[in-house]
């Protein structure tokens, strides 16, 4: 069996240092005062400043450009045509009244790591450490892994031999509960449930499940209120409530070939493998082979049409496949905080409602 994995006091003590270090700079602009040139440079009042791919997204959300048309239009008409397109429609959501933005930058490297649309305040790393120690003491938790990201990003996975609890019937399926402490640019400071599972050392980050809570601010009520919430989850030893039926559910549902095909992606998106490295966690090539060899052409199929497509993979399996992918070293090139990002990923293909759901079967 797989023993319980934590990480010394002293990385933690340097993470922790490191992550302080990290904490980002906000600037507010307005978005008249600001222009694409390339796309990894904007030109803010007149100064080119680097961006980000996290950075150009988060333009493209503020003018109302989705990413997924944003990906097929630039590789139709390149980025030249993709810049101009994202500036022109900068230029028609400008004429709809000002628009302020908040442009988070990487205090190391200078570089815009995000663009949010709504001003918010953001939490420091330094309250952000405190708070997170006080609740590991309270709770008696110990850290499994300590990530940071370019973004100045931090994810922190702790849990407790003590807090163990397993599914009725099924041998393999011990978990130890625990929580997910996080806080970046883009979401703020949140805690979720953690599970990590003994057998094979996987770790699920629960932000799906009504348990995960934000923390905006540091006044009394809401300090009173994220404890008592945080107190009924450690109740449970940090099981959310509904995750068995999920777990079973999962276990029981197939998944759509459109489900099969955003968990392959993602595992692209957040690592360097190529298509074919990544059968082994999410058989997308080996599913569209026998779906071809029904003569069903996969690539003609839209969205909607994959997700009424069965596959022989089951929810569970994507999701023990994401978890083992993040949580083992591979041989493949993945940073550890894009690893805590695909826990997440995980979590939330657990918790959706499943394609194939609402398959009925039919005497017909």
């Amino acid at each position: 069996m797989k023993k319980f994995e934590t990480i010394s006091q002293s990385l933690f003590d340097q993470r922790s240092a490191e992550a302080i270090s990290k904490t980002p700079i906000r600037k507010e602009v307005s978005l008249k005062d600001i222009e694409i040139i390339k796309p990894n440079t904007l030109k803010v009042e007149d100064k080119l400043i680097r961006m980000n791919s996290d950075a150009f997204k988060g333009i493209c959300k503020v003018v109302g450009l989705p990413v997924g048309f944003d990906k097929t239009f630039s590789s139709a008409f390149g980025d030249k045509a993709r810049q101009a397109l994202v500036n022109r429609l900068k230029v028609a959501v400008q004429a709809k009244g000002a628009t302020t933005l908040s442009l988070v930058v990487n205090p190391d490297s200078r570089e815009i790591v995000s663009v949010q649309k709504d001003p918010r305040d953001l939490i420091s790393n330094q309250i952000f450490m405190e708070t997170t120690g006080r609740i590991i003491d309270k709770y008696n938790l110990s850290v499994n892994n300590f990530s940071i990201g370019d973004n100045g990003g931090v994810v922190i996975n702790a849990s407790s031999p003590n807090n163990s609890w397993g599914v009725k019937g099924l041998s393999d399926e011990d978990h130890y509960g625990g929580v997910t402490f996080t806080n970046n640019p883009e979401g703020g400071f949140r805690v979720s449930p953690f599970m990590y599972r003994l057998i094979c050392a996987n770790g699920m980050i629960g932000t799906a499940f009504d348990e995960s809570m934000a923390l905006g601010q540091m006044d009394r009520y809401s300090m009173e209120s994220f404890w008592d919430r945080l107190n009924l989850l450690a109740d449970r030893g940090f099981q959310p409530l509904q995750f068995e039926e999920k777990l079973r559910a999962a276990m029981n549902t197939r998944a759509s070939l459109f489900e099969l095909e955003s968990t392959h992606e993602a595992l692209r998106r957040f690592s360097d493998a190529e298509h074919k490295e990544l059968e082994a966690w999410a058989p997308l090539h080996a599913t569209r082979e026998r779906f071809h060899g029904a003569n069903i052409d996969t690539i003609m199929l839209n969205p909607q049409q994959k997700k009424s497509a069965k596959t022989g993979t089951t929810i569970w399996d994507l999701v023990n496949g994401v978890t083992h992918f993040a949580t083992h070293d591979n041989g493949i090139n993945i940073s550890d905080y894009d690893r805590r990002r695909l826990q997440v990923q995980a979590s939330q293909l657990l918790s959706k409602k499943y394609d194939m759901a609402n398959i009925i079967s039919s005497p017909y």
